[in-house]
């Protein structure tokens, strides 16, 4: 598994429902639910790296 994913599998979800994360090292870069916006930043910030983004679903959520 890779860095970003780690922490994601390790990240406390509290108050992230419904909202995309971008990780980058292993750490969170940014939160929110504007994806390109963020995205834009994380890429003028870090231009050499492929940042992991997610979507923390809902609780209510069933994934199958």
């Amino acid at each position: 598994m890779t860095k970003n994913f780690e922490a994601y599998l390790r990240l406390d979800k509290t108050g992230l429902e419904n909202k995309y994360v971008v990780i980058v090292h292993g750490e969170i870069v940014a939160s929110g639910e504007d994806i390109e916006n963020m995205l834009g930043r994380v890429r003028r910030e870090y231009p050499h790296e492929i940042p992991f983004v997610a979507k923390i679903p809902d609780e209510r959520m069933l994934i199958l």
